[in-house]
């Protein structure tokens, strides 16, 4: 029987904590890079301690090439996923050779070395791991390492941060006392955290803050619903035959803008305004809905050959684009609760309150005389303006009162904020609330396409929108991608939501918005008894007369990133400390969490999730690779290290006893934990594929 370490499957443990980068053969040689060096470390080990190695094999299963050398045979294996070192005296497929006196009494066999000395070979496989992936980030620092900048690009309404009062522009420089060096760390300290969190970094204008926030569970992970920033940049890694359809959104104001928006253009000013920030670009845009807008573009000289001239230089252009009204649909709906309010806002010192009605704006009768979609321009259109809100307010177990506010709102233009999903709310940004609509009809617009449909009446509920396109022949790249009919389940989306909730009937109006090329049908339920359905279809490209988009259409920007470079070997020896140091803490954290129940199991992956998201982010150079190598290394250090039996963990608990008790453990014990182990590590296993196929949809799931 072979000897073989379950490092395999170890590493499908650590790679269910892990973003893969590269194509598939990337993972591939990677992964028998990591194997090869955690093999060496146990082959080297057990040479220094003169036991006798019979097989070094990188893979495990079926041996496709193999050569003998002296008393050890090197061997290729036909499964790339782990590898082992056979040794006289130790079997994990026959465990009774670890007690066997037959064997001890030879002494070059493992069985017959002293504790220490087994205690050395155990452990040199991880101390190998731990050694070559602090190399690994060494060498990635030393030749950069691009990173996203740890700033907000949008805070999502109704999400922690965003009540807390976090901005787009903002700096987190810190958590919970940690210093943040860049996005993925924010990420990792909210999933990897429990209970409430602090945050403190600097506001867009240069203040402090400090908040403490408690994360909202999701369907896997904690969140507060902070997105990176994005620069003014478009992507100059946008293919040139799919630039037009990257770039300009069809059906949207940018097709129809002076010239063409080209890669590598980097927008500096909107209508006189500098911009930094793609948040910046789009407050500006929003706020000037009305208007035609004029973007000031610092556009890259190209070669003869098509390529950014060496040195770059750029040339100045001027952009402009139409404003666009929205589209009608001639359907007014009910409106929902307030369902979330930002700490310190206008609306809180107001005195509104969670689960408020909003029924009147001054002497207007909101879903009767406006659009409860409307509401966010109208505060914004009140600027410095007393605004009376009735709203009505829940009083006992059955009772409602009617509650009237005064708000003076700021001018923070209406749907510059706008839901983020299905379930987060519909921001007003000049008071600082948020509110649900419900799929309940309340008004039809005479006139309208909608009022022609004879069955259709008001208390209706739309229970489907369907998104379809008008000649799936011709299908054009949008926002929906490039999909005939997009389907909108109200019931389906509210339980399958990232973070469950109501279902808002906005969000559902802005993805109409974004795809205004796409004819619309509705399946409306009746408000009678029987609540039969039925289902008509809208063609029309309606407008709203005095309604404009927030957007216009301009797509392919690229994330803010800065590279974090070493200017010495050891200032790259110092940053590859660090992060050997947090990439152990993490794992660590990762376990914890999923034992507590802050860390949902599906959001675990197997084999061939990494291979999925392997090809989804190739090319991303060398240093990336260096760096999934370093974080694989570590992780599989870590998890292999674990007091599980069969793993290199396992192994050490029993040496372990063996130290303290001067006497190995019984033939029986360690039968049946190695079959506790085995059968542990075999269920993880099919589990994490069962997570890909079925779950996650990878391979032959759909």
């Amino acid at each position: 029987m072979e000897f073989v370490t379950l490092d395999s499957t170890s590493f499908l443990f650590a790679a269910s904590f892990l973003g893969s980068i590269g194509n598939a053969l990337s993972v591939i040689l990677g992964l028998g890079m990591v194997i090869f060096f955690h093999e060496l470390g146990h082959f080297a080990v057990a040479k220094w301690c003169d036991v006798h190695v019979e097989r070094f094999s990188i893979g495990i299963g079926p041996i496709i090439w193999s050569r003998q050398k002296g008393e050890t045979e090197y061997a290729l294996s036909a499964l790339p996923f782990g590898g082992y070192v056979k040794m006289l005296g130790q079997d994990d497929m026959d465990p009774n050779q670890m007690t066997s006196d037959e064997i001890a009494e030879n002494p070059r066999s493992y069985s017959a070395k002293k504790v220490w000395q087994r205690m050395a070979i155990i452990t040199a496989g991880v101390t190998m791991n731990v050694i070559t992936g602090f190399m690994f980030f060494a060498i990635a620092y030393r030749n950069g390492v691009v990173e996203l900048t740890p700033i907000v690009g949008q805070a999502v309404p109704g999400m922690p941060a965003w009540e807390a009062g976090i901005n787009a522009g903002d700096r987190i420089a810190k958590i919970n006392g940690t210093k943040i060096h860049n996005f993925e760390d924010i990420n990792q300290a909210i999933i990897l955290s429990s209970g409430q969190v602090n945050l403190s970094g600097t506001h867009a204008d240069g203040t402090a803050f400090d908040y403490s926030i408690a994360p909202k569970q999701g369907k896997t992970v904690r969140m507060i619903g902070v997105i990176p920033a994005s620069s003014t940049k478009i992507s100059d890694q946008i293919p040139d035959d799919e630039a037009d359809a990257q770039i300009a959104i069809k059906g949207l104001a940018a097709e129809h803008a002076s010239q063409k928006f080209m890669p590598g253009d980097q927008v500096t000013s909107v209508n006189g305004k500098a911009v930094t920030y793609l948040s910046d670009m789009s407050y500006e845009t929003a706020r000037l809905a009305a208007e035609e807008v004029t973007y000031e573009i610092d556009r890259p000289v190209l070669d003869k050959d098509g390529k950014p001239a060496e040195p770059a230089s750029f040339e100045k252009v001027s952009i402009t684009v139409p404003p666009m009204k929205m589209r009608s649909l001639g359907l007014w709906m009910t409106i929902g609760p307030v369902t979330s309010i930002r700490e310190g806002s206008l609306a809180q010192k107001a005195g509104l309150k969670l689960d408020d009605q909003i029924t009147m704006v001054d002497e207007l009768v909101v879903s009767k005389d406006i659009d409860p979609l409307r509401l966010p321009n109208y505060f914004s259109d009140h600027a410095n303006q007393e605004v009376t809100v009735t709203v009505k307010r829940q009083t006992g177990t059955d009772g409602l009162e009617e509650v009237k506010l005064v708000i003076t709102p700021t001018d923070a233009p209406g749907w510059s904020e706008r839901p983020a999903s299905m379930t987060s709310p519909l921001p007003i940004p000049a008071i600082g609330a948020g509110f649900h609509v419900n799929n309940f009809v309340a008004n039809i617009v005479p006139g309208s396409e909608a009022s022609r449909v004879e069955k259709l009446q008001a208390d209706q509920q739309i229970t489907k929108v369907f998104l379809q396109h008008p000649d799936p022949s011709k299908i054009i790249k949008d926002q929906l991608g490039d999909t005939e009919v997009s389907e909108f389940d109200f019931e389906k989306f509210e339980s399958a939501e990232a973070v469950p909730g109501r279902a808002n009937w906005a969000f559902i109006y802005w993805m109409i918005q974004q795809v205004p090329n796409r004819d619309i049908r509705l399946q409306v339920q009746d408000a009678s008894e029987s609540k039969n359905e039925f289902a008509f279809e809208l063609k029309s490209n309606d407008k709203v007369d005095d309604w404009y988009m927030p957007i216009r259409g301009i797509d392919g920007f690229e994330r803010d990133v800065m590279i974090r470079k070493a200017e010495s070997w050891g200032d790259a020896s110092s940053l590859a400390l660090r992060h050997t140091k947090s990439s152990g803490i993490n794992i660590y954290m990762t376990l914890r969490s999923l034992f507590t129940g802050n860390l949902n199991v599906r959001a675990l992956s197997g084999p061939l999730g990494i291979v999925s998201i392997g090809y989804q982010v190739a090319d991303h150079g060398v240093t990336k690779l260096l760096m999934f190598l370093g974080f694989l290394s570590i992780n599989l250090a870590v998890l292999n290290f674990l007091p599980i039996p069969v793993l290199d963990g396992g192994h050490m608990v029993f040496l372990i006893w063996e130290a303290v008790a001067r006497k190995k453990p019984s033939p029986k014990v360690i039968n049946i934990a190695h079959g506790i182990g085995l059968i542990f590590i075999i269920s993880l296993f099919v589990f994490v594929l069962y997570l890909d196929i079925f779950v996650n949809r990878l391979g032959f799931g759909g």
